[in-house]
């Protein structure tokens, strides 16, 4: 019977994966990650983003700060979402963005993308403690 997913190979074999394996099972050890929690985790991998999506996050919650509730409406529509899209950007806005150029250069709009993906990624980290 053929697999609905594709074989991948182990991870066992990739360095990246054995080097953090072993630092990891290294600091278990020492204790120095007993208290861990999912804040810590978020932290330190939020930290791994780009200066760019910090900039831009800060507008991210801004908005969702203003206009989502989480209680009220688990889901957002898809209309609500674009429209916060906008504001996001409007209020970001940096001096050197022009969504008509980078239409004209991408044939589409790539930073328009990201922040919606940002600010998908923040709505279900608001909705992550509340309906788990």
């Amino acid at each position: 019977m053929m697999s609905e997913y594709p074989n991948y190979p182990s991870y066992n074999g990739c360095p990246d994966y054995h080097d953090h394996h072993e630092h990891h099972n290294h600091d278990y050890n020492d204790h120095q990650y007993d208290h861990c929690n999912f804040d810590m985790i978020e932290a330190e991998m939020m930290s791994m983003y780009d200066p760019l999506c910090h900039e831009i996050m800060h507008h991210v919650r801004m908005v969702c700060d203003r206009y989502d509730d989480p209680w009220r409406c688990p889901c957002p529509t898809r209309e609500m979402v674009e429209r916060w899209c906008d504001e996001v950007l409007y209020s970001w806005s940096p001096s050197w963005y022009s969504a008509e150029a980078e239409t004209q250069q991408f044939g589409r709009r790539p930073l328009r993308s990201l922040v919606l993906a940002l600010l998908i990624f923040e709505l279900l980290r608001r909705r992550r403690r509340i309906y788990r």
